[in-house]
């Protein structure tokens, strides 16, 4: 029993490398979460692929020469030098960097989306240690009630008006409670480990709490959060953009499948003639040429519009299934936060009274030694009702989570 007693005070201890609320340990998984950091990377990568496609086709140098020279008036051809440009149709650069830096906005929006989702399950791994970490404490405090008791049975076994039962079975309950606490602390690994894994440190870096949970009413009518989540919730965002890529994707396909044009120029090297003299004898020869790229072979052009287009309905469809299943989940969540205020109400009476009761039997206890199981009974009730309410708390606390989990923060 003394060791028990020396673990539970050791475990009463505060905990002090990391006491942080959800928000700190949120601001700092901003900078440390790996998965944030690999979306992030991403979206810098996907921005540069614009400069990639918005560029021209790289120019064409030629240089060649004759073999047997080809004999004009002025002398023989001896070598050849071009230089040839293709442009696109116009405006089909600026559409290749608009389409591409709309990939990049799809990118974006997944970092949102992971944040608020990490910011969610920080909270949930919170409130689940914040859950064990106060259990604890509710016990520690039914302990020390207990504790007075005992001393009271020893003094009732020690004047002869009590059974040395008694004392046995309030032993027995202490034992219970120590062990109970026991359990609570290996439980509290579970939420530690998740927090610590978000915020890429050591698993096993304690976390102790700030703050105090109260109980939280779910501020927000359904009517706005639909409009809310439609307009502003990353996801839906992503799905759009996502859809405004095949749009652009179209609009590059239209312009893509017009002509394209060529500029150029060949310059021809003249040897002199030795079996006669005209006027400018071996003049070299420049020559300006202009070429056209007409693509006259449609089955793509209209292949990548279907395609296009089909993803649009694609995206469309998945959008409205993830918005159903987001509504699904803030029904429950008001479902809940309802079912929290109800059992709130309950175990709050309900503790009033066992205390009430409680005081009354003791004092019965006291001066006539009567009622022990019936007290004994109250106050391991009260140890239940106590953790019911703080059950409630935070269930009330994870169902705000779970809304603002779909609410840009």
């Amino acid at each position: 029993m003394k060791k028990r007693i020396i673990i539970i005070l050791l475990l009463s201890l505060p905990l002090l490398i990391w006491s942080q609320s959800p928000r700190e340990l949120f601001e700092i998984s901003l900078e440390a979460n790996a998965e944030l950091k690999a979306l992030k990377f991403e979206y810098q990568a996907a921005l540069e692929k614009a400069p990639q496609v918005s560029q021209l086709p790289n120019p064409e140098v030629g240089i060649g020469a004759f073999i047997l020279p080809v004999e004009t008036r002025l002398g023989g051809q001896q070598a050849r030098l071009s230089l040839s440009q293709m442009f696109p149709w116009f405006k089909t650069l600026d559409a290749r960097e608009d389409w591409a830096l709309s990939i990049a906005q799809v990118n974006f929006e997944k970092i949102a989306s992971q944040e608020l989702e990490i910011y969610y399950q920080i909270k949930k791994g919170w409130y689940q240690l914040y859950l064990l970490t106060k259990s604890q404490q509710i016990i520690r405090q039914n302990i020390e009630l207990l504790s007075a008791l005992k001393k009271t049975a020893e003094a009732k076994v020690a004047a002869g008006r009590a059974s040395l039962a008694d004392v046995l079975r309030v032993d027995l309950k202490l034992q219970a409670l120590l062990k109970e606490i026991e359990i609570l602390e290996a439980q509290k690994q579970k939420p530690i480990a998740s927090l610590n894994q978000i915020l890429q440190r050591p698993l096993a870096t304690t976390i102790s709490l700030r703050d105090s949970l109260g109980f939280m009413v779910i501020p927000y009518q359904k009517d706005t959060l639909l409009t809310a989540i439609s307009n502003h919730h990353p996801m839906m965002r992503m799905f759009r953009r996502q859809q405004e890529v095949s749009h652009r994707a179209i609009s590059l396909n239209e312009l893509e499948g017009k002509p394209s044009f060529g500029l150029g120029a060949d310059y021809l090297m003249v040897s002199p003639r030795n079996d006669a003299f005209p006027d400018n004898n071996g003049r070299d020869i420049f020559q300006l040429k202009a070429v056209i790229s007409v693509p006259i072979y449609r089955k793509k052009y209209d292949a990548k519009y279907r395609e296009e287009q089909f993803k649009i309905d694609a995206i469309e469809s998945r959008k409205q299934e993830v918005l159903s299943l987001f509504l699904s989940k803030i029904e429950k969540a008001y479902a809940d936060s309802e079912s929290a205020f109800l059992r709130k109400e309950l175990y709050e009476g309900q503790i009033q009274t066992t205390k009430a009761t409680i005081q009354i039997l003791l004092t019965d206890y006291s001066n006539q030694g009567s009622n022990f199981d019936e007290l004994l009974r109250l106050e391991e009730e009260l140890v239940v009702y106590d953790r019911k309410l703080l059950e409630a708390i935070v269930e009330a606390n994870l169902a705000l989570a779970e809304v603002e989990r779909y609410l840009p923060y």
